[in-house]
């Protein structure tokens, strides 16, 4: 019994995932519809929550957003900050306001909830028909919004998210560089693939364009929830309101070390697993088909792959010590989960390769990105089981700045204790068991030791 177990935590789920994963990835990839001309714009509400960011990075976007195609007389941007007064009047007084730009400052004095909270806050303020929120460092290209609006008056749709492109500030960093291939094909995925074979698309927390009579319908952000894109879309989404992918370009910062990709992914697992135990209602009893739910529901649990691989994980190197036999003796199985990852690897270079990468330089971040993920699972599960607390804790991801962390000692731990059941396992015989740990604790080392590199 074990047995199954084991081989269906470790091979059969991983393998359905990323393979549905795939699947979406080319159906998102093909040639997309060009967009329509635009003859008259409405005013529009631009929300930019901050807290403790630097003032050049506000003043860049300040001035990446002048230079948009739309009417500066319709167009105001509403800028949310969470620092203390002191730091806010130093962004006030800082600040350079382009002459036909209209910028507002509020500093939220009552602080409900995060990012959340700040964007029902900012809503508060807007005025505008059409909402976008943004995060401080994202980047858009003159015709982003323009693009996004046209997509959402030719298909009718109440909210329209834009193409994810990351960029980073490190560009020596094989993480980020790895996480600017992977948010290709993420967004090719689960934004663009779901929304071609009509499944459910959620919203994203930065770079999305919402009418405003669709959000005063069923309510602004919930400041008591931590990841407010998910948790608004499936209130959209169970009011029949049509949330539509398009290829309007939004760049988003992507962490370039250990402890920003721990703190941002950490969250992002606490996120999903506290909107679908906290609206799953909204989805089991929304307008949507049943295939269209379960969608949903399995896009919420992205993040129990990787955790239940951790533990299954831990449960076959306990097993080590008694086992005479091989737990995971499923060649056809272990094949097929090879194969899959090799796809997905190829995938990802030949995507990196069209993005400037050399084959080298690729692969290095592949390994790079999925050791790092694989490093993080424990966290990954302590904060999935966070999600169902009462209260919450919400950590900006440090984005642009590397901070030390102890998270690397627990990681090495794991690390050993995968390499050591490993070697129990090839000492009497055991081969799938024995070679599986062996790359599964190659992860945590590389981690541990690739951290040292970054603090150095």
């Amino acid at each position: 019994m074990i047995d199954i177990l084991l081989q269906l935590l470790i091979f059969i789920i991983p393998s359905l995932t990323l393979g549905y994963q795939l699947f979406l990835f080319r159906v998102g990839s093909k040639i997309r519809e060009p967009e329509d001309d635009i003859s008259k714009y409405p005013s529009l509400s631009i929300i930019v929550p901050t807290k403790g960011e630097k003032v050049e990075i506000i003043q860049g976007l300040i001035d990446n957003l002048d230079k948009i195609y739309w009417e500066k007389e319709k167009m105001e941007i509403i800028i949310v900050s969470d620092d203390d007064e002191k730091y806010f009047e130093v962004i006030k007084d800082s600040l350079r306001i382009p002459a036909e730009l209209h910028v507002r400052l509020f500093r939220r004095e009552r602080k409900l909830g995060f990012k959340s909270g700040a964007l029902a806050y900012g809503y508060e303020k807007a005025s505008g028909d059409l909402i976008v929120t943004l995060d401080v460092d994202a980047r858009l290209r003159n015709d982003s919004l323009k693009r996004a609006y046209a997509h959402m008056l030719k298909f009718g749709c109440d909210a329209v998210t834009m193409n994810w492109i990351g960029y980073t500030r490190n560009n020596f960093s094989l993480l980020a560089k790895g996480l600017m291939v992977s948010t290709i094909i993420g967004d090719n995925s689960i934004l663009t693939g779901r929304y071609k074979i009509n499944l459910k698309v959620f919203p994203v927390g930065c770079g999305t364009l919402y009418k405003r009579s669709a959000i005063q319908e069923i309510g602004p952000w919930d400041y008591r929830m931590i990841q407010d894109d998910l948790e608004i879309g499936t209130r959209l989404i169970k009011h029949g309101k049509r949330i539509c992918s398009s290829d309007s370009p939004v760049f988003v910062e992507v962490p370039d070390n250990l402890y920003a990709f721990f703190v941002q992914q950490t969250r992002w697992a606490m996120g999903t697993v506290e909107v679908l135990t906290r609206r799953i209602k909204e989805i089991i009893y929304g307008k949507a088909n049943f295939i269209q739910k379960v969608d949903m529901i399995l896009f919420l649990m992205q993040y129990f792959p990787v955790a239940l691989t951790f533990i299954a994980a831990l449960v076959l190197s306990l097993y080590s010590i008694i086992a005479r036999s091989d737990p995971l003796n499923s060649p056809i199985l272990f094949f097929i989960w090879a194969s899959i990852l090799g796809i997905y690897a190829v995938n990802f270079i030949q995507i990196a390769r069209k993005n400037g990468l050399d084959f080298i330089t690729a692969l290095r971040s592949l390994g790079k990105v999925s050791a790092y993920t694989v490093a993080i699972s424990p966290f990954m599960l302590v904060s999935m089981f966070n999600a169902i607390k009462k209260d919450r804790k919400y950590i900006v991801t440090p984005k642009g700045k590397v901070q030390k962390t102890t998270i690397q000692y627990i990681i090495l731990i794991f690390g050993i204790l995968f390499f050591i059941s490993s070697l129990i396992y090839l000492f009497h015989g055991i081969l799938l068991s024995g070679i599986w740990l062996l790359y599964y604790s190659a992860a945590y080392i590389f981690t541990s030791w690739a951290y040292r590199s970054e603090i150095q």
